[in-house]
């Protein structure tokens, strides 16, 4: 569907199965209205009737047969019409705007829950630090949101008044209801003036929200950084400066809307004033000669009730309704490009699924570029790729190594489509990975990163996080293949220890080697490790080293390395430069090439070290000499 606004797109998307509720909440709501006006309808004539006694009682719309005789029947007749009156309007009013609301709650709830969902679909370059107003737009504009339903709730609560109002006032006076309907005029030309001013203000407060709640997350999770560096006295100010150009849009905002809200107020004290002028001297002079019907004192009485009923509406229209829905079209803004960013497109259910059995990978001319200012979330900018070519059979262990920044986690990143290549195919046991689904190819590719992730919860938890119908049995297992069961069999709880806010209980090495477990406990086809090894000492890369050799017998395992021990054993090694293959080969082979991979394993295992040493001993003897 093609929509010009982001309200009619949610409206579309989201309201419009709802349509039934909403309705029946507002049909409610406006009949609460109309019980709403009798009685001051009522106490206008009883005035006229009963206590002044300068007219006939009678009822508009009510027939006469329906009408005591006697001034006892005519006072009971009022007395019950007030009861019918605000027990009807209570008991609409209060179901009405209780279905309304329901029906309003289960409408954001899916438009939070879709914003979420469409947000973990998004490319990882969608997640980076300047990015992170993502979170701002579904934690503070999906609740915001609500201002617009209940915006859209009060311009049909407060239009339903003054609509009702009026329709009242001309049963009892056409000609004095025709003045009056300036006033409400008036007062919208008025407000639709503030509602120019107001929108783009509204729209600086979200925006201003979105960089002050992101300021706020990167000082609090860098918080060590911060300390060590002893700038928090540079990070406050900075809060403070983003907080203040906040402060700047909100009171901009607010100084608006007091100062309409007296005018507003002043211009409904002026209608009052206004019709209490001209009927009194309607009444007291006699009917104007450009009008045609008579004016009771009770009828003032009922029309100045009234005008509070239409000025009052319109001032909250003005005020208040304009306020919300300004406020909630200004994160729906924010939110709508949200809902319907393309990435969403690769959860289409017409995509078919990919079938993975052996686990064979084959890269094509794959070629891949971040773009000028694009880089990766690690803020590694240069990790292009340019025509890279590799095949992986079923059950190879193949290590990737390079210098930083030749492209190694993009090569594998690509594997798993958090990016997509600019030319060039991958394919997973033939099949191109860019015609299948992306859940079903990480269900057969697992993952394990640099710096893995933990949730607030168990070890247990954390392991099983990749299948929660795993046993105690199949997690013990896949810690012990990760050579993590030893550690964890030592915590105060063993496996039901709870390993704090993102794993802080346990070391780096700890939370790598439960992240390995993860991923082994998923039994892909495909293990990929980005750099699983960077965080842990030299015995436990050891025992990783095994494991890897063991579950490569069975499976394709991508291993990228910055340690060249951890890839010593592949069945090949590839060596990455600038994004370009440059060698490939067994470590042996490599080693005997004499090329980039053997300098880089020189100067691992320390050989160029000791030839440096060697040369300085010759000089310095030589200088003795």
């Amino acid at each position: 569907m093609s929509t010009t606004t982001p309200v009619r797109y949610l409206l579309h998307r989201f309201a419009r199965r709802r349509s039934r509720q909403f309705v029946g909440g507002t049909v409610l709501v406006l009949l609460a209205l109309a019980f709403q006006r009798v009685p001051a309808l009522v106490i206008g004539v009883a005035l006229d009737s009963l206590l002044l006694e300068s007219q006939a009682f009678t009822l508009p719309l009510v027939p006469d047969a329906w009408i005591p005789t006697d001034t006892a029947g005519q006072a009971t007749l009022v007395v019950a019409s007030l009861v019918v009156a605000v027990g009807g309007e209570s008991l609409c009013r209060w179901y009405g705007v209780l279905v309304y609301e329901r029906a309003n709650l289960e409408t954001l709830h899916d438009i939070r829950t879709a914003a979420f969902e469409t947000a973990t679909a998004l490319p990882l370059s969608a997640h980076r630090a300047e990015d992170r107003d993502l979170l701002s737009v579904l934690n503070d504009d999906v609740d915001n949101l609500e201002d617009l339903f209940d915006g859209g709730r009060a311009a049909v609560q407060y239009g339903g008044e003054l609509v009702t109002a009026f329709a009242f006032m001309l049963l009892l006076n056409w000609n004095l209801a025709v003045v009056m309907a300036l006033l409400p005029i008036v007062v919208a030309i008025t407000a639709r003036y503030y509602a120019g001013l107001l929108e783009p203000r509204y729209d600086a407060v979200r925006a201003n929200v979105g960089r002050l709640n992101a300021r706020l997350r990167d000082a609090i999770e860098g918080i060590r950084t911060v300390k060590s560096l002893v700038r928090e006295g540079r990070e406050a100010e900075r809060v403070g400066h983003a907080s203040g150009e906040y402060k700047a849009a909100a009171w901009s905002a607010l100084k608006l809307r007091a100062i309409y809200n007296r005018v507003s107020w002043l211009l409904a004290v002026a209608g009052v004033w206004f019709l209490f002028g001209v009927g009194s001297y309607w009444i007291l002079t006699g009917t104007p000669a450009v009008f045609t019907q008579s004016l009771t004192a009770g009828t003032l009485l009922t029309f100045i009730m009234y005008t509070f009923s239409l000025m009052d509406p319109t001032r909250k229209l003005a005020v208040e309704v304009l306020d919300k829905i300004e406020s909630g079209q200004a994160s729906s803004r924010r939110v709508v490009p949200l809902l319907r960013h393309d990435a969403a497109a690769a959860r289409k259910d017409d995509v078919p699924p990919l079938s993975v059995t052996d686990g064979g990978v084959e890269y094509d001319a794959v070629s891949f570029d971040y773009g000028e200012g694009d880089g990766n979330e690690d803020g590694d900018d240069e990790s292009t790729l340019t025509d890279v070519s590799l095949t992986a059979a079923p059950g190879d262990f193949v290590g990737i190594v390079g210098h930083s920044g030749a492209g190694k986690s993009t090569l594998v990143k690509l594997l798993l489509r958090f990016q997509e290549p600019d030319a060039g195919e991958i394919r997973v046991d033939g099949q191109p990975v860019a015609d299948h689904s992306v859940r079903s190819l990480r269900q057969h590719v697992g993952y394990v990163g640099q710096d893995p992730f933990l949730f607030p919860g168990t070890v247990h938890e954390n392991v099983a996080y990749a299948r929660p119908d795993a046993t105690r049995d199949d997690v013990v297992d896949a810690a012990k293949r990760a050579s993590a069961h030893e550690f964890v069999a030592e915590l105060p709880e063993g496996y039901d220890t709870e390993v704090g806010e993102r794993g802080t209980t346990l070391s780096g090495g700890q939370r790598q080697r439960l992240a390995i477990a993860r991923a082994l406990l998923s039994d892909p086809e495909v293990l990929v490790f980005d750099e699983a090894t960077s965080h842990v000492d030299t015995e436990t890369e050891a025992e990783i080293q095994r494991t890897l050799r063991t579950v490569a017998a069975d499976r394709t395992v991508f291993a990228v390395a910055h340690r060249l021990s951890t890839v010593r054993q592949a069945d090949r090694i590839v060596v990455l430069d600038d994004g370009r293959v440059t060698e490939r080969g067994t470590h042996a082979e490599l080693v005997e090439q004499d090329g980039r991979y053997a300098g880089l394993w020189a100067v691992q295992t320390g050989a160029v070290a000791a030839a440096v040493e060697t040369s300085t001993d010759a000089a310095e003897t030589e200088v003795r000499g």
